[in-house]
């Protein structure tokens, strides 16, 4: 907050007009939040500046709406409106004048009378809200049946919210990805690649400091759930609607547990452990990847029961035949290539594709049962005849030798590290080290990889100024809904049934009997009913309902069939995969 002494002030006269607006504010209420607004508006009426914003990535606009107000532009099409929302840095201290814009994006009800705005977060953490209702939000309307405007944003740090900075330029971020974070780098007989992992991880997190500074402080999940609530204060809503995915399901828990008499209609849509989230990684890392492994056993077995002419990798060998003879296939080919990868050319370029590689397009499959048909033509060129050309043309990038936009992918870590406090044990890299060898029998897919991402959280350079870690049964004025698929690869359903005790009857479980990542992986009207009649007309299902998706991952013969995977997104609606899939060509 300004003071007297403040540069801002550069007379004396202004020196007095503002001593006199903060004896008015402080005369005019006790409240914190009071106190804050009331002095935003004293020092309006002066002719001062009353932000400080925090400057990252980028400058802030010129043009922003008053605290707590929202300016609507359109921004898109089929009505699409976007606004910054200005919040406080701090929730907590009310002294403290400098603000971050928050970056909001709406489609409004097409069906009277609206019910009010249906607060959606994608996950991540680190996954942006703006992209989320551009790319899913008209579908999500339709299951809700216009009666709501689908609201999102990016959080603090994400995005277009003040994002996170970590490096000088987009060219140096570029370096650090290719000669820090690239797998299957040399080194030498004696050297060991894990310890050079944790040294660039250090390397990235005194970047944030030095780039981003006391901002990575106020990245917090309890911070974002102040910021939420503030966004329903401004809707002029008495209650809070929410629909989380993923780490959204975190959030969601951690906002009813401090907001328990705002509560409306929240869903909390494939549920992770809030206990381990919020605790140690090693152990998050067990407690999610519980079924990533059967993910694949499952496209197995249903390949084979769609056959070859549905799923090219339905060809079973005179030596492995029996049921289950395709998940052999996939897990043997990712052995072979670890110690073999594939060195593949083409008239647009090379790539090289390791174990690894083939692992995490296996991974960001078992997110999205919809890629399967056509992604197995991919996978079956490779492990039937070791042809990579269309696995490397779902994963391909084109080297970009100057790059100018920054990405923001700390983000995850700004704000997983802030949220995380290890168990002893795993405070310190040998400890956290010998941890993830062991974790590698959580998954052969993704065990190590899940694991090693957590390393960030062990020599992160900040505390958050708040952190949420429970208790997780606070009275709710509504019942909350927790939506878990069966078999689900990062969130599995014994996460979703110990929030639900932990809970303590604030909370009921519904179980959708599919694969895949959060309950819109695989259509199913059904689940569709009991989310409408829930959000809608506020039916809390009975619990142990349960519904089955809409038919076969395999869907019948499509004339594009055998040319699809070349176009095929494999980066998951809903969630952060600790690596996305690129084999970069040269």
């Amino acid at each position: 907050m300004p003071t007297e002494s403040s540069p801002l002030l550069s007379t004396d006269g202004a020196s007095a007009a503002v001593h006199s607006a903060f004896q008015t504010v402080k005369d005019f209420s006790s409240r914190p939040d009071v106190r804050r607004f009331a002095l935003v508006a004293a020092l309006l009426l002066i002719g001062l500046s009353p932000f400080t914003f925090y400057k990252t990535a980028s400058p802030p606009p010129q043009k922003l709406p008053f605290p707590g107000k929202f300016d609507w532009k359109p921004c898109g099409p089929d009505g699409l409106v976007c606004s910054k929302f200005v919040v406080p840095l701090d929730h907590l201290n009310s002294s403290d004048s400098r603000y971050i814009p928050l970056a909001v994006i709406r489609i409004p009800a097409t069906t009277k009378p609206s019910l009010g705005p249906l607060f959606l977060n994608p996950g991540g953490p680190g996954g942006s809200g703006l992209a989320i209702v551009r790319k899913r939000g008209k579908f999500i309307q339709e299951i809700v049946g216009g009666r709501y405007d689908i609201v999102s944003w990016d959080p603090r740090g994400v995005g277009e919210s003040e994002p996170i900075k970590c490096f000088a330029n987009a060219y140096q971020q570029q370096l650090y990805n290719e000669f820090g974070g690239a797998s299957g780098r040399p080194v030498p007989k004696d050297a060991d690649p894990l310890r050079q992992f944790t040294a660039y991880a250090e390397l990235l997190g005194k970047q944030c400091q030095k780039y981003t500074g006391d901002y990575l402080k106020y990245m917090s999940t309890a911070s974002v759930a102040r910021d939420l609530d503030a966004m329903r204060e401004a809707f002029g809503q008495e209650l809070t609607n929410y629909w989380g995915f993923s780490y959204g399901t975190f959030l969601g828990a951690t906002y009813v547990n401090m907001f328990g008499d705002r509560v409306g209609r929240v869903i909390l849509d494939g549920v992770t452990d809030p206990t381990t989230y919020s605790g140690d990684k090693i152990d998050w890392t067990y407690s999610s990847l519980v079924h990533a492994d059967e993910v694949v056993d499952g496209l197995g077995l249903e390949c084979e029961k769609a056959g070859p002419l549905r799923c090219p990798l339905a060809k079973p060998t005179s030596t492995d035949f029996k049921p289950g003879y395709v998940s052999r296939a996939l897990k043997s080919t990712f052995e072979k290539l670890r110690a073999d990868p594939i060195v593949y050319s083409d008239e647009d370029g090379s790539a090289v594709i390791t174990g690894d590689d083939f692992a995490q397009v296996l991974f960001q499959m078992t997110y999205a049962p919809s890629t399967w048909p056509a992604l197995v033509p991919a996978l079956a060129d490779i492990v039937h005849d070791g042809n990579a050309s269309r696995l490397a043309a779902v994963g391909s990038v084109a080297g970009d030798s100057c790059p100018v936009k920054l990405d923001t992918p700390e983000a995850h870590y700004g704000i997983m590290c802030t949220d995380t406090e290890n168990r002893p044990e795993h405070s310190t890299r040998e400890g956290f080290l010998k941890g993830v060898e062991e974790s590698s029998s959580a998954s052969w897919l993704a065990g190590f990889g899940w694991a090693i991402s957590g390393y960030h959280c062990v020599i992160w350079p900040v505390k958050a100024v708040e952190r949420f870690a429970g208790p997780w049964n606070n009275p709710t004025r509504n019942k909350v809904l927790l939506i878990a698929n069966t078999l689900d690869p990062v969130t599995p359903i014994e996460s979703a049934q110990k929030l639900e005790e932990l809970m303590e009857g604030n909370g009921v479980l519904f179980t959708q009997i599919g694969y895949g990542h959060c309950s819109l992986a695989q259509p199913s009207k059904c689940t569709n009913e009991v989310i409408y009649n829930y959000l809608v007309n506020g039916v809390v299902p009975e619990p142990g309902t349960k519904c089955d998706v809409d038919g076969s991952p395999f869907p019948e013969v499509s004339a594009a069939f055998a040319k699809k995977a070349e176009k095929v997104d494999l980066t998951p609606d809903f969630g952060f995969p600790f690596r996305r899939t690129t084999f970069r060509k040269f």
